[in-house]
């Protein structure tokens, strides 16, 4: 379990970018340094664009404590973009934590009584915005920052 608690987690595929990321460590090691800065800045460029679909998908999902859990959104600075959900903040009416709450607040109720407010879900507003970011413009551009970066080095 992450410090903090535990954590919802999506995947989005970028085709190549392992192997990619892989052949920068064959790179003299300041510019390796500064190229990985550079990919982990279009990272967080589209780790910010995932927290705004999944902000947007919290309001507008119908789970009560949606909204509140998505406060607890972070962008994790990695050449991955990558977000977090959860951890100890206090969003809850009662001050439960965000991590206690992600779950139901995606998926409804484990167990009774329901105290979501919803009936169990494959997904309220995590799994749909995921899959609505997937098809939006920022993967796309994250590995098209990656085509500059690798270009502007010398390695494509």
């Amino acid at each position: 379990m992450a410090k903090g608690g535990p954590r919802a987690t999506f995947a989005v595929e970028v085709e190549g970018l392992t192997e990619t990321l892989k052949a920068l460590r064959g790179v003299q090691k300041d510019l390796r340094m500064s190229a990985n800065g550079e990919i982990r800045d279009a990272a967080a460029r589209c780790s910010e664009e995932l927290v705004g679909y999944l902000g947007t998908a919290a309001a507008s999902s119908g789970v009560p404590v949606a909204p509140r859990v998505a406060r607890s959104l972070k962008v994790k600075r990695d050449r991955y973009p990558s977000v977090s959900v959860g951890g100890t903040e206090r969003v809850g009416r009662g001050g439960a934590i965000a991590a206690k709450l992600v779950w139901g607040s995606e998926h409804g109720p484990a167990t009774m009584p329901n105290r979501f407010g919803v009936p169990p879900s494959g997904g309220y507003w995590i799994a749909p915005a995921v899959a609505r970011f997937k098809e939006g413009p920022a993967v796309s551009q994250f590995t098209a920052a990656i085509a500059r970066v690798f270009r502007r080095y010398g390695l494509l």
